[in-house]
């Protein structure tokens, strides 16, 4: 690899999560900026699993990704929301799904790790497969996929990913506030499992994140 992009849309969740490849096929890193916040449905899930009289309260969208896994809330206050978008001419890293998402997972702990010594060996790369449970298929950050990032033993990196015959996209958050999983009240109570909620996850700073994700392509292009 040696050409990379980068670039800052602003838009309604909606509109950034439609498949919209790059108009160049090399490597792009894509900070997402939701207008306004919104719950995500995977590609698999289905509104029934929303409460949607609690998120019409709240003013929140309710939309589709084209990636799978679990539910997840968008919003720029709170996460910062980033879409890697690997050209499949590159080969290499887009073979199979794994090693697309170990080489994202590497460079964020690569770039988080330089962001802020403290972290100095308390990141790791998920190299499991991906886990299952009642919450864990509910909800994006109660669960673990290949590649997501753990800080100190919580998930810190949210991935999920979308393939065609062209490119990989990979999209990635990080929360940036001390948050949950996912607003439990929002979730229709049909569905809410019988257990205790998701384990908490990990965050941190805004600035450490922003600085990691202006350094994330050079690490990309590392791999």
């Amino acid at each position: 690899m040696s050409e990379y992009a980068v670039a800052e849309v602003w838009s309604p969740a909606e509109s950034l999560h439609a498949w919209d490849p790059p108009s160049e096929s090399i490597l792009t890193v894509r900070r997402c900026r939701p207008t306004a916040p919104a719950v995500v449905l995977g590609s698999r899930q289905d509104e029934s699993l929303i409460d949607l009289r609690a998120i019409g309260q709240t003013g929140m969208g309710l939309v589709r990704r084209k990636s799978g896994g679990g539910l997840v809330l968008v919003d720029d206050t709170l996460a910062i929301w980033v879409d890697v978008w690997i050209p499949h001419r590159l080969g290499t890293v887009t073979v199979d799904v794994r090693a697309s998402m170990d080489l994202v997972g590497r460079a964020w702990a690569t770039v988080l790790g330089a962001a802020d010594d403290n972290l100095a060996g308390r990141l790791e790369v998920h190299a499991g497969g991906v886990t299952h449970g009642a919450w864990a298929e509910l909800v994006c950050f109660a669960g673990l996929g290949p590649g997501e990032v753990l800080l100190d033993g919580r998930k810190l990196v949210g991935m999920s990913q979308r393939r065609s015959r062209d490119w990989s996209r990979v999209q990635c958050q990080v929360h940036t506030v001390d948050s949950v999983a996912f607003p439990i009240d929002l979730l229709s109570t049909a569905v809410r499992p019988d257990i205790a909620g998701p384990a908490a996850i990990a965050w941190l700073p805004r600035v450490t994140v922003e600085s990691a994700v202006g350094a994330l392509p050079a690490a990309l292009l590392a791999g």
